[in-house]
């Protein structure tokens, strides 16, 4: 199978699609634009791959099903100048006139269609290409056209804040193009087998021009391997790349792709050198880049596409910021900053693990959800996992997929119809209904609920005596007991309950167990007792250690309950951290910095050095001359013990 380059070069991948299903929302805008004899402009957005071009097709067909005459341009290999834009136009519309000027041409036509009745449309796509003209638009073009002209302006951006200052505000319909969802993609394509509709709809992430090339190969072979991925992954790369007018900003793209999120502190330590605003704001600006309470993050499709192809051009240097990521997020555990969670999901998304992965990641649905404190009006939202919730009727099988490595992770979950909770509202009032923490989506809607029991003193006698934590509570030592009796804050916490309104619903599950994450390194100790595989072998990648005399059979005769512990007590929290980071082979303590004592100028050398900037380059990164970069050259490698520049990334990449 040959993929195409670019999506506008092979239409008919986009057509596999029937957008009348899965656009249905966005055809009617139009359709109702048309109904009306007014103006109109549609801001058609999206990021690359979700078909604008496409839908600008099917917008061309309705209106001219309509009597409707339809301009359609294209800005993706025009220059951004206002001549540039009205001779398109005019070549669109067939009207050329040598002795008048193009705009002249173009009123003329116009003119010509007004006075026989016919309506047109003027559409731009690409429009992120002409964003420079936006003040011309406003002022200049849209003024001289008549009171019932239509405008479409289709970009991988929405219409910016000029616009939504202007006059031109209250004629504005924005329509923003997301990927399909599962249950769109799953009702189109019924005939593919169910397992290879879930495994491309999970790779694309949702993407239809992503999908369209999944479906192709799968259509051709009914069969998937890391190959076609990896030339999936090229093509998306290339694609959302174009967007950018040179390969000044690729670097700090490069860097994005390694976590979840970046800032331009961040960005700034992993690259190790300034960044300038300007630069940073050029960045975050382009399509394919979000904006979250943790900072700005990239698509999640293109963020795999293009950590997988920095991974495989690059390898030595992927590895390099990958480790300087980890030291980032690990430099906060040392500070007050602690208390933004952030940075703690952030390490232990570096870390890789598959099953960590899997079991907590959900880059598209996880900004979806939020977790908060309950207090006494949510007790409506409480009431039924304590009661009908709280039982699973029927044999579940669930599955999570890294998406880094694609590996799957299957467990199953018995029906429970024990009715025995040991949970009631009476326990929950007696330490505070703020310790139900209670996750929700946008719309408000809660999904699930977890219950964390704080082990202090006037806990500890309810811990011991009841359900579940009597295992573990009844054996703990005297003076263990007698230290938490003298003291009023907790000393740990009890992970008592994890639910979610639909188990089948694995986002839900996903990101209940991400909002917990911060827990883990807290200090003090964390208690957690499960009879579910799943949460056992989870427990154990997150380093919690088995305390086998607390296993206990509350849960029914033939559900045997482990019970866990993890002590983060008297500053362990570093060396929790470190285990995880050595066996990777990361020494969260040493730079190759502090080894070799560069000064900050020889650090930046190095670092760009091992990017694979020439000397010129690095003079003009630098504004330094040649002469004064090849002596900083000399003094680095007389500091390193090396002869030339091979040399020096090898042992710097060694250290690192």
């Amino acid at each position: 199978m040959v993929l195409p380059d670019n999506p506008n070069h092979d239409q008919n991948q986009m057509k596999a699609f029937p957008f009348n299903i899965t656009r249905e929302k966005e055809l009617a805008s139009f359709s109702r634009l048309l109904d009306h004899s007014g103006s109109g402009i549609l801001s058609v957005y999206g990021q690359p791959g979700t078909g604008k071009s496409e839908l600008m097709t099917h917008y061309q067909k309705e209106a001219n099903d309509r009597g409707v005459v339809f301009y359609l341009v294209n800005a993706q290999y025009s220059k951004a100048e206002p001549s540039a834009f009205l001779q398109l136009l005019l070549d669109q519309m067939g009207a050329s006139n040598v002795y008048i000027s193009p705009l002249e041409a173009i009123h003329m036509h116009i003119q010509h269609l007004e006075k026989q009745g016919i309506r047109f449309v003027i559409a731009i796509d690409s429009y992120e290409r002409f964003e420079k003209l936006d003040e011309w638009f406003r002022q200049s073009f849209l003024p001289s056209l008549p009171s019932s002209s239509i405008l479409i302006f289709c970009g991988r951006k929405q219409l910016n804040a000029s616009w939504r200052a202007s006059i031109w505000y209250p004629f504005i319909t924005s329509i923003e193009l997301r990927g399909f969802s599962m249950g769109q993609f799953d009702s189109v394509f019924q005939t593919l087998d169910p397992e290879l509709i879930q495994l491309a709809w999970q790779f694309s992430s949702g993407n239809p021009y992503a999908l369209s090339l999944c479906v192709q190969k799968l259509n051709e072979t009914q069969e998937w391997n890391e190959r076609d991925e990896q030339k999936i992954y090229r093509t998306v790369v290339k694609e959302w790349l174009s967007e950018l007018e040179d390969d000044q900003l690729l670097p700090y793209i490069e860097v994005a792709s390694i976590g979840r999120y970046i800032q331009q502190e961040k960005l700034e330590v992993m690259l190790d050198r300034s960044i300038s605003r300007k630069d940073f704001e050029a960045l975050i600006s382009l399509s394919f880049f979000e904006e979250t309470e943790a900072g700005w993050q990239l698509n999640t499709l293109f963020q795999r596409a293009m950590r997988d192809d920095l991974r495989r051009r690059k390898p030595s240097y992927y590895h390099q910021l990958w480790k300087r990521a980890l030291l980032y997020c690990r430099s906060f555990f040392d500070h007050d900053r602690i208390a933004d969670s952030t940075e703690i999901s952030e390490f232990f998304y570096l870390l890789g693990e598959p099953m960590m992965q899997a079991s907590l990641f959900d880059h598209d649905t996880l900004s979806t959800y939020t977790m908060t404190s309950a207090n006494q009006d949510d007790w409506n939202e409480i009431l039924p996992y304590l009661e009908e919730n709280t039982l699973i009727s029927e044999d579940l099988q669930t599955s999570f997929v890294d998406d880094q490595t694609g590996q799957t992770f299957t467990y199953f979950i018995p029906k429970n119809q024990n009715k025995q909770v040991f949970m009631t509202k009476e326990m929950i009032e007696s330490v505070g209904v703020r310790h139900v923490k209670l996750l929700r989506q946008r719309d408000g809607i809660v999904r699930g609920i977890a219950f964390l029991l704080p082990i202090q003193s006037n806990t500890l006698r309810k811990l011991q005596s009841s359900p579940v934590t009597r295992s573990y509570f009844k054996r703990i030592s005297p003076a263990e007991e007698k230290r938490i009796l003298s003291q009023d804050s907790p000393s740990g916490w009890v992970i008592r309950y994890l639910g979610v309104k639909n188990p089948k619903q694995m986002e839900d599950r996903k990101a209940l167990l991400y909002h917990l994450l911060p827990l883990v390194l807290t200090e003090g100790i964390l208690v957690a007792s499960t009879p579910l595989p799943f949460y056992q072998d989870l427990l154990e990648q997150f380093r919690f250690n088995e305390i086998p005399e607390a296993m206990h059979f509350d849960y029914g005769p033939d559900r045997a309950s482990k019970t866990y512990e993890l002590d983060l007590r008297n500053a362990r929290l570093s060396h929790y951290l470190e285990t995880f980071a050595n066996a990777l082979g990361v020494n969260l303590s040493e730079t190759p910095q502090h080894h070799f004592q560069f000064t900050t100028r020889e650090q930046e050398v190095v670092s760009l050095v091992i990017q694979g900037y020439s000397n010129a380059k690095l003079a003009q990164t630098l504004s330094l001359s040649e002469v004064t970069i090849k002596k900083h050259l000399s003094r680095i490698y007389e500091k390193t013990g090396v002869k030339n520049r091979t040399q020096l990334t090898r042992v710097m990449l060694e250290r690192k």
